[in-house]
């Protein structure tokens, strides 16, 4: 039976990869003199800002992070709301008892800002940040359940990207994958190839299954 649900954020409860991307943009082609090529962008991201800065800028670390973060505030105002659905479903879920967590690979701060932004940061029991040195959403997850005594087969992790389901299935949790926003849907065919055990592609039909499971009536 699912005892805890545990979500990712860019992507998931909210539409903000784009803002990620455009405020690192707006802060690292000056720096490098030319436009970011999807693939350049990409090459970056894994570490939380704080991390991408201090591997590839070293010299201009704290100025560059601080830069980021003011153009990432300026863009949040850009997504002024999360998913469609997505914070009822999750307190439906909490008022049936089920615990609800947070696992991202963003940075403390950024993640701060939009949780703030969106005024939910009081509603995940649990928050857990990425790292510095790149993604650490597995070992993220094993310490949470550890610590709130849930068994790894009575958790379910939500996340939007082929990686989270290889988090998940690291930390041996099943993943329920969710494509409801464009940036899921354009890594449609990985994010199948990584076999989540379940994939969704608006938020009514997340809210289904867990009738289906008996969580929510």
């Amino acid at each position: 039976m699912i005892k805890a649900l545990v979500f990712d954020f860019d992507g998931t409860i909210a539409d903000t990869l784009p803002v990620c991307n455009n405020a690192f943009r707006k802060t690292v082609e000056p720096v490098v003199g030319h436009e970011l090529t999807p693939d350049e962008l990409k090459s970056y991201f894994g570490p939380t800002e704080e991390g991408i800065f201090e591997k590839f800028f070293p010299e201009r670390q704290q100025e560059l992070c601080e830069l980021y973060l003011k153009f990432y505030a300026e863009l949040q105002n850009e997504v002024p709301d999360p998913v469609p659905g997505v914070m009822e479903l999750i307190h439906d879920v909490k008022n049936e008892g089920v615990h609800v967590s947070l696992v991202t690979a963003k940075g403390r701060r950024s993640c701060d800002i939009s949780l703030n932004f969106y005024g939910i940061a009081d509603v995940f029991e649990e928050i857990r940040y990425g790292g510095s040195g790149g993604r650490v959403k597995d070992a993220a997850i094993i310490e949470l359940l550890d610590k709130q005594g849930i068994a790894r087969e009575d958790c379910v992790y939500v996340g939007d990207s082929p990686k989270d389901v290889v988090s998940a299935h690291k930390a041996g949790v099943p993943c329920w994958s969710v494509a409801w926003l464009p940036t899921a849907k354009a890594e449609l065919d990985m994010l199948l190839a990584n076999a989540p055990e379940k994939v969704f592609y608006t938020v009514d039909e997340m809210r289904r299954e867990l009738e289906k499971e008996g969580i929510l009536k």
